[in-house]
């Protein structure tokens, strides 16, 4: 059962590099004529000026096609072998009566997402997005808890602990999820080029209350008939609120990474990692803003928000348990 959870989540990691490549080459970002084609993806709400927008998606999709030749199937053919992955888990948790809760909720997310991929292309949805997104990211942090759990289970301990670790971890957790919503939702309303300035947007910091707007799950999201996408101040507050969690989830996982540092056993060798990713991350944040939101910032992103993630639950594992060096 270990190893097939290990086999899962290196499935998984791959799928989420690869369905973040494709959500946002599919959005425009990294075809020739970026940012002019951003969000020309799916139907255009507005009828009149859709098959002037599909005339033009045509265009761009026979000049940039060449990635998703092998990212499509490739994406296809890992879904598949997780999907099995999935089901043999849930087999051996039923019959070895351990783990039975996480593996049938990972067996249903992976039904999901199977679903929600069939309406993948609607990328003008807000709620496909945000499905794909956060269904995602729940398989990666449920698989990595898994293994994580499974691995401590045969180690030896003494009456070290690192207890204290568990409240900074939570609170790291809570933060970098809400972050990642958030991140989830500045895609979806294509909303990544929206500030191009730092420290501040538009000349202010804080969001105002057009935030609402980017938080509506229902409808489609417009572009016009160059392919742009269009929308209101919703998008400079949903970049400004990402801004603003990304200090907050900064800060949380700043202070996880110290209180792990100062803790003892394999805690410290974790914590280092997790700052080294966060630093990363961080870069990688403000040289997308700078840069104009190339695609491959724009997948290392999501992929160092995973890696971010695997790292805090495997500290927050470390701090259920006591630990012995070898």
């Amino acid at each position: 059962m270990r190893n097939l959870a290990r086999i899962s989540l290196l499935l998984v990691i791959v799928l989420v590099v690869v369905s973040a490549y494709l959500r946002l080459h599919e959005s425009g970002i990294g075809c020739p004529d970026w940012p002019a084609c951003y969000g020309m993806i799916g139907q255009n709400p507005d009828q009149q000026g859709a098959n002037m927008a599909e005339s033009a998606y045509q265009r761009i999709v026979a000049e940039s096609d060449a990635p998703l030749a092998w990212a499509a199937p490739l994406h296809r053919l890992v879904a598949s072998l997780l999907g099995l992955a999935v089901l043999g888990l849930a087999g051996l948790a039923i019959r070895a009566k351990k783990h039975r809760l996480v593996c049938i909720v990972l067996l249903g997310l992976t039904v999901f997402l199977a679903v929600i991929g069939i309406r993948s292309g609607s990328l003008h949805s807000p709620a496909i997005v945000m499905g794909n997104l956060v269904g995602g990211f729940t398989m990666l942090g449920l698989l990595g808890w898994l293994v994580f759990r499974l691995g401590l289970g045969s180690a030896r301990y003494t009456q070290t602990h690192i207890k204290h670790l568990r409240p900074w971890v939570l609170l790291a957790l809570v933060m970098l999820c809400l972050q990642i919503i958030l991140g989830g939702f500045t895609s979806a309303n294509f909303a990544g080029t929206s500030c191009q300035t730092l420290p501040d947007c538009q000349g202010t910091y804080l969001p105002d209350a057009t935030l609402y707007t980017a938080f509506k799950l229902t409808g489609s999201r417009e572009v016009n008939e160059s392919g742009m996408a269009v929308g209101g101040l919703e998008r400079i507050a949903i970049h400004k609120a990402h801004r603003v969690g990304a200090i907050l989830a900064f800060a949380a996982i700043l202070a996880a990474g110290i209180a792990g540092i100062m803790g003892t056993g394999p805690s410290r060798n974790v914590a280092f990692l997790l700052l080294l990713l966060l630093v990363a991350e961080f870069t990688i944040g403000i040289a997308s803003v700078m840069s104009g939101l190339p695609i491959a910032l724009a997948v290392a992103h999501n992929w160092l928000a995973g890696l971010l993630l695997l790292v805090l639950l495997k500290m927050l594992a470390l701090s259920h348990e006591r630990w012995a060096p070898d």
